[in-house]
């Protein structure tokens, strides 16, 4: 550039000069200017470009700094990491001239500006007096947490009530310091985004309590397979045509048995898993497909004669436990565990039955079915007093079923499924959030020397006598082990299939949590290990491949750091983002 503006500026000062005719004065006259022009025009595209480098430059830093801004960072300390920012990673030499942290810590705003040598200046001195130009730019970021004054944001609680939850850690129960947290996240979150929050709160322990069972309408649910049609509906139970035969059309009939002798052998509101893959997925229900239609809990009564089954607690042919001894209802005689397990007729008694069938004896047919008047979920709410009133009041009891915690949780925002309350996924401005909190990790009970193999529990049994669980996964996803093959061998043994149980109900969890996170759904993860009672490696692995990256995951220690978890989580909702 430069050489062919001497070039052009020496024909100029050669036609200048030239005496041979006025054309080539006049000529010479009017190149100069002429010259100086297409030198601007080309100029002005430089810098141009220089400027909009600039901007782009001081959008990226001020970006990469609010990302990284905590409590105790200043304006001058922002400066400083920006000027560090553009001197790795500009071109040129670009000054950060100015850094400002507003007094709610919610947006930063970064100022520069560079030197812009023309590229005529030589010429540019002798003729107008500029040698260069100085350019400025500003941007501001929305921190992490810098919630928009119009965003709607639907909220899962998915709350771990598990028995380890009364152990006590810093002179009160992980229970009482879970609630204390999850209250006070709840009050930043109603006081940051009024009219714009609603909460669900999703309680899990070995099962989840979907609905309140003392409503009547409750039984009979668009999404409840009244039919009795979904393939896991009879499993346990001789199938549908027996069930049929003993007059039962689904498994409320035989609770109304149930509770005709006891009324706490009623259902206390608990589903079971979908059959695989619609367990880890969010579908629709519909009465077109039965397999999407969610079956009632109820652990079957187990043969009476044999102490290696935990929960037989009616007789294995239907007669009456009463002061006197009545006759069967039942037209056989069973014979073998399994026949025994799944002879559905003994059901039809309906004598009185005393027995400790409260929530907290793990027997009966809500076996792992937490107690319905506290652990029901509560959907999505907008009203900050209803959310922690719920909070409040949850009961630690039972066993650890993190892949049913997360998928209800997941339920209660979804827009299709049974609830179906959230917006639609990818809804402008709206965004779903899972708060995901474990002191555990997956526990399926074994029941060694059993034709089940293990207690029954939301997934059902590891194998039914011998043959495939269709509710584990079958190996055609994930990490690729066909689990159901792998428990079937636990039909009848004396070895113990703890470990490829947790196995399994990890994969389900993991591959739930991969999926709500293609749908859009943002997931925090908490894992509560006290020193005294902590969370294995592989449950706090699992907690971190669930999160949506590493920020979203905390391990809490203490009352502190649970405190601190929920904290950050409600500082850091809100996606980093240009505000100007």
């Amino acid at each position: 550039m430069q050489r062919a503006i001497g070039s052009a500026w020496r024909s100029c000062r050669h036609l200048l000069f030239e005496d041979r005719g006025n054309v080539a004065v006049i000529f010479g006259l009017t190149l100069a200017p002429v010259m100086l022009l297409v030198v601007l025009g080309v100029d002005y595209a430089r810098i141009f470009a220089a400027r909009s480098n600039l901007q782009q430059a001081t959008d990226a830093a001020a970006l990469a700094v609010a990302k990284n801004i905590v409590d105790s960072t200043t304006g001058q300390q922002a400066q400083a990491q920006a000027q560090v920012y553009l001197a790795n990673n500009a071109r040129g030499s670009i000054s950060a001239t100015a850094a400002t942290i507003s007094s709610d810590r919610m947006t930063f705003c970064l100022s520069t500006r560079v030197q812009i040598m023309s590229a005529f200046s030589k010429l540019a001195l002798n003729l107008a007096g500029v040698g260069a130009l100085n350019a400025s730019a500003n941007a501001c970021a929305k921190m992490p947490g810098g919630l928009s004054p119009v965003d709607t944001y639907e909220i899962a609680l998915v709350l771990d009530n598990s028995g380890s939850m009364s152990r006590s850690t810093n002179g009160m129960t992980k229970m009482q310091a879970l609630q204390s947290a999850a209250t006070s996240f709840v009050g930043t979150m109603f006081s940051r985004a009024p009219g714009r929050v609603q909460f669900a709160v999703t309680p899990f322990a070995g099962a989840v309590v979907a609905v309140d069972p003392t409503a009547t309408a409750n039984r009979s649910l668009s999404w409840i397979d009244v039919g009795g049609d979904n393939s896991q509906h009879w499993i346990a139970f001789g199938g549908k045509t027996a069930a049929n035969a003993a007059g039962f059309t689904n498994r409320f009939g035989v609770y109304d048995k149930l509770a005709a002798r006891n009324s706490r052998l009623d259902w206390r509101g608990c589903f079971e898993a979908l059959a695989y893959p619609y367990n880890v997925q969010d579908t629709a229900t519909s009465s077109s497909n039965a397999e999407t239609l969610f079956v009632p809990y109820l652990a079957p009564d187990e043969p009476d004669s044999d102490d290696d089954y935990r929960n037989s607690y009616i007789d294995d042919d239907g007669a009456s436990y009463s002061w006197s001894w009545s006759s069967s209802v039942c037209s056989d005689t069973a014979s073998g565990d399994w026949n025994k397990l799944e002879h559905v007729c003994k059901y039809k008694t309906t004598s009185s039955l005393s027995g400790s069938f409260g929530p907290t004896s793990f027997f009966g047919p809500n076996q792992f079915c937490p107690d319905n008047r506290t652990q029901a979920i509560l959907q999505l709410n907008s009203t900050q007093s209803v959310v922690n009133d719920k909070i409040n009041r949850l009961v630690e009891n039972g066993n650890t079923n993190l892949h049913e915690g997360l998928m209800w949780g997941w339920r209660t925002i979804s827009p299709v499924g049974p609830f179906a309350q959230g917006r639609a996924y990818g809804a402008s401005g709206n965004h779903k959030v899972i708060v995901f909190m474990t002191d555990g990790f997956n526990n399926w009970g074994a029941q060694t020397r059993t034709v089940v193999g293990s207690d029954y529990e939301a997934l059902g049994y590891y194998t039914y006598n011998g043959a495939a669980n269709a509710r584990l996964p079958d190996g055609s996803a994930g990490d690729h082990v066909d689990y159901r093959s792998s428990l079937t061998a636990a039909a009848g043994s004396s070895s113990s299939y703890l470990s490829v149980s947790r196995a399994a109900q990890d994969e389900l969890t993991l591959e739930a949590c991969a999926n709500a996170k293609a749908a859009g759904v943002e997931i925090y993860t908490i894992g509560f290990s006290i020193p005294a009672d902590p969370i294995d490696e592989q449950g706090l692995a699992l907690l971190q491949a669930c999160a949506t990256n590493s920020s979203h995951y905390f391990a809490a220690t203490d009352v502190a750091s649970l405190n601190a978890a929920f904290s950050t989580i409600g500082t850091g909702l809100g996606k980093l983002r240009l505000s100007q």
